[in-house]
């Protein structure tokens, strides 16, 4: 992007963390007392989190939708929870709007709240509050407690209005305030609050619970600073951003300069199963990166959009699991972080554009491109290769039910099972089974008796989906399907929200295939609770009996007695080409039930014998029919590149990842078999075969949108898997890289 067109689209950034941070002199601090310290805080911030889980009582706070933080006074993040991590940067702008806006009026004991998106939220449910921590009558912190509430008003049971065409359709927006002055509860604003959820009980009891975690973290801050000082506190957190932020830098300079992109789409809009462009265009400059999101589609009519600050905690959480792996969770990790965003796009909707969604829809993917463009980068340095990975979270499968429980009362539960969904595939091992998400690193699903003893919702079954993740040589992790149906009334309200449903988001990397879509299923009308009466468990949909039918991927409906609603996950893609899987680990899938037989041969070109071993000498042969498949029905590169030299680049000065490297000769050449495929300077995707392969050849659960068409790229020479993708038809492909 050039400077006139940055400049029709200014950047957003954290006044403090988000550009080069500015913290100020400190007194040092020896490095004993900082570890003292540092270690103090951490645990400080667990026992704030844990009185948050444990006092609110909620099913989705219990499930991990919830998180903890201490700043800095000035806003920083100076050490946060592993929980939901997306508002952990948002509260950072709203510390920041409340020294703005409060100056000279911000006294201990006071705690402001909000959930406004379009101020420094995520969506609505999404309930923010901070607390400024004074020791000595100096304002020292402050501390963040954020989680998500289950019902804050809206047209429907639970917020989530996939229908909805304004923000105001969609619960309560809470401005900026002051809830609690000087230790003084505002019980006028807490109770207009509680009277627009269905379910006050819960939001009071989530509330409270925001409270007291407030309340302990900061006693347990008063004491550290009784005992070290206000001063050694201060150059703890300080130290803390700042080694961070050097170790990122340091990190960042090990990666070549230039510029990495990817475009994914996002489906239906609450309305129609339109398809939307998310793109992200990722800079790398020395020690600094700007993720560029301008060249995103307008603002959904429906829900599905996302706020720029949305979008920002979405770009932290990829930098946390990216960079963060090895050095802390604060402040630091974005500091050398731009964000470019478009006006008024899926990305940075603005009112009065419906945002009930913003968490986990236009968000997600955003997230899913920016870590994208990061494994790309990271590809090029072998000191990253266990870092590699692709997008890890790509659609969160919402269930929502809400109406009048068994007991005649309100009640509204949002199902957490979707975290249930596999991990990505690293180049040196295989994703975990149901291994949860990056945007709440330490999160998990709820026991299943918790959602049947507090709603007339029962589980017909949840478990693991053979092939669901995404095949390669090292294949993503399987995710999960859950069975509900309504329980002793006559109808519920459901609302169901997602994306990936007419296509894979998760893609692949270095020639590894798309994990799964998901989607819901409705049974109408089935004997589950008749046959379960006579002893017989349905063990899948076609065994329920009444009529099937795909829903889409946003819908609000009734379901009523006898329907059942089946989930299903969508799951991470695969590292590498899945012909080059070991026959071993092929074997041992297969035996576990983690693959099935069938899809090992079509997909893995592995054939298994009677006895459940593989056949070495068959798969072989196998292998080589599907190789040249490929290239017999692959087209050649738009640019026509000289003929391939077999053997002449046995050596490279560059590589990136498995799959390709640059000769010393300046050419870009397969690394499975040494032959030159393309020119440095331009887009190596142009330049070789590409095929449009079905649906069924690259996975059992796969599907795609009329509209859209996978491309699979490969080598002419070798027939190797180089990359798989999903785009518009016609549209150019994406560049994967382009060095300075």
């Amino acid at each position: 992007m050039d400077m006139a067109t940055r400049a029709k689209h200014p950047p957003f950034n954290l006044k403090t963390s988000n550009n080069r941070t500015e913290h100020g002199e400190t007194d040092p601090i020896d490095p004993i007392t900082f570890e003292v310290i540092r270690h103090r805080l951490w645990s400080i911030n667990e026992e704030g989190s844990s009185t948050l889980m444990h006092a609110s009582g909620s099913p989705v706070v219990h499930g991990s939708d919830y998180n903890f933080s201490i700043y800095t006074a000035n806003g920083d993040i100076a050490v946060c929870g592993t929980f939901y991590m997306i508002p952990m940067f948002t509260m950072t702008v709203q510390i920041q709007l409340v020294l703005e806006q409060f100056k000279g009026d911000i006294h201990p004991g006071d705690v402001f709240i909000t959930n406004d998106p379009f101020v420094c939220g995520v969506h609505q449910n999404d309930c923010l509050f901070v607390a400024p921590f004074f020791f000595e009558g100096e304002l020292v912190g402050w501390t963040g407690a954020q989680a998500h509430v289950i019902d804050i008003g809206g047209a429907a049971p639970g917020g989530w209005v996939p229908d909805a065409r304004t923000c105001y359709e969609e619960g309560l927006r809470i401005p900026l305030q002051r809830l609690v002055e000087k230790g003084v509860l505002n019980k006028g604003m807490w109770d207009v609050i509680l009277y627009n959820s269905r379910i006050p009980f819960f939001l009071g009891s989530d509330f409270s619970a925001f409270l007291s975690a407030h309340r302990v973290a900061q006693a347990r801050l008063k004491e550290l600073c009784a005992q070290y000082g206000a001063g050694a506190f201060i150059a703890t957190a300080t130290q803390l951003i700042r080694d961070t932020e050097a170790k990122t830098r340091a990190m960042l300079k090990r990666l070549p300069d230039g510029v990495f992109s990817h475009v994914t789409y996002f489906d239906h809009d609450g309305h129609a199963n339109n398809l939307y462009k998310i793109s992200c265009v990722m800079t790398k400059e020395g020690d600094s990166l700007t993720f560029d999101f301008s060249d995103t589609d307008p603002t959904i009519v429906g829900m599905g959009n996302a706020t720029m600050t949305g979008t920002l905690g979405a770009v932290g959480t990829v930098m946390m699991g990216s960079f963060g792996q090895e050095i802390g969770w604060n402040a630091g990790l974005m500091a050398p972080v731009t964000i470019i965003h478009g006006k008024k796009t899926v990305l940075s909707a603005e009112l009065p554009a419906p945002i009930s969604a913003g968490s986990v829809a236009a968000n997600f993917l955003a997230a899913a491109c920016a870590s994208v463009c990061v494994g790309n980068m990271m590809a090029f340095n072998p000191e990253f290769d266990e870092y590699l990975c692709g997008p890890p979270d790509g659609s969160w499968l919402l269930t929502m039910f809400g109406g009048e429980n068994q007991y005649e009362e309100q009640f509204a539960i949002m199902f957490m099972d979707s975290l249930g969904w596999g991990g990505p595939a690293h180049a040196w091992r295989d994703g975990v089974d149901s291994g949860g998400s990056l945007v709440i690193g330490s999160g998990g699903f709820n026991d299943v008796e918790l959602h049947e003893k507090t709603s007339p919702i029962i589980y017909l079954w949840r478990r693991e989906v053979p092939d669901s993740g995404g095949a390669g040589k090292f294949r993503g992790g399987n995710g999960i399907e859950y069975a509900t149906a309504g329980y002793d009334v006559p109808e519920v309200q459901g609302s169901f929200c997602s994306h990936g449903v007419s296509l894979p988001d998760l893609v692949g990397i270095q020639g590894g295939y798309p994990g799964n879509v998901c989607g819901y299923q409705i049974a109408r009308g089935s004997t589950w609770l008749q046959d379960m009466k006579a002893g017989k468990a349905p063990h899948d949909m076609a065994s329920l009996g009444g009529t099937l039918e795909d829903l889409p991927a946003k819908s609000t409906f009734i379901m009523k007695a006898g329907d059942v609603v089946n989930n299903v996950v969508q799951n991470p893609g695969g590292y590498g080409d899945p012909l080059q899987r070991p026959y071993s680990m092929i074997e041992r899938d297969v035996r576990d039930g983690r693959c099935k037989a069938d899809v090992a041969n079509t997909v893995y070109g592995a054939v298994i014998g009677p006895d459940g071993t593989v056949d070495v000498a068959a798969s072989d042969t196998a292998r080589d029919a599907i190789r040249a498949n490929r290239k017999a029905t692959a087209r050649p590169g738009i640019d026509q590149f000289d003929v391939p030299r077999q053997g002449s680049a046995k050596e490279v000065k560059l590589r990136w990842g498995e799959s390709i490297g640059v000769s010393f000769g300046g050419a870009v050449c397969c690394r499975h078999c040494d032959a030159e495929i393309g020119a440095l300077n331009s887009n190596w995707r142009l330049s070789v075969p590409v095929r449009n392969p079905k649906a069924e050849e690259l996975g059992p659960l796969l599907k795609l949108d009329e509209r859209l068409v996978y491309e699979q790229f490969i080598c002419s020479q070798c027939g190797t898997s180089l990359c798989v993708d999903v785009h518009k038809i016609n549209d150019a492909p994406t560049l994967d890289f382009a060095l300075d």
